[in-house]
């Protein structure tokens, strides 16, 4: 049987339904992505791989560091793909969401880098301050902090 395709309304529409945008599946891309983006506005640089190469290089993280932002990018990316190719059971999602989820805890736990942003995003105020000082708050990863709980 032929696949049917979704007309434009249908895939968005589809794409929001629980079993492909859980809580835990959005925390986790909403850190990883918060991680990214710390990285990204110490580092100057503009991907996540660029900046986590730039801070090792220049020590503002050590290797333990570089590699556990590594594992988060890779296994972030991973699971991003493979929803858009639909090649995982809901199981192998939960079991890699699981593990993406421990491995930012784990980085928030082990590493100072970046504590000091992640204070100032949670600051309500911050968005007014990007707008005033005409930043790019997306390039910080937004004004949002959401709980991996």
């Amino acid at each position: 049987m032929a696949k049917k395709w979704l007309n434009h309304h249908e895939w968005v529409n589809e794409q929001f339904q629980e079993k492909y945008l859980t809580k835990t599946y959005r925390n986790v891309i909403i850190h990883s992505s918060l991680i990214e983006g710390i990285l990204r506005h110490n580092s100057g640089e503009h991907t996540f791989d660029s900046a986590n190469k730039s801070l090792l290089s220049i020590k503002k993280i050590d290797l333990p560091e570089f590699c556990m932002f590594k594992e988060i990018s890779k296994t972030r990316n991973s699971i991003i793909h493979k929803i858009f190719e639909r090649s995982l059971s809901q199981k192998s999602m939960d079991k890699l969401l699981r593990n993406l989820r421990k491995k930012i805890l784990e980085a928030y736990k082990t590493s100072d880098f970046g504590s000091e942003f992640i204070q100032e995003i949670q600051d309500p105020t911050y968005l007014i301050k990007c707008i005033k000082n005409k930043k790019d708050p997306s390039t910080s990863s937004g004004s949002f902090f959401v709980s991996l709980k």
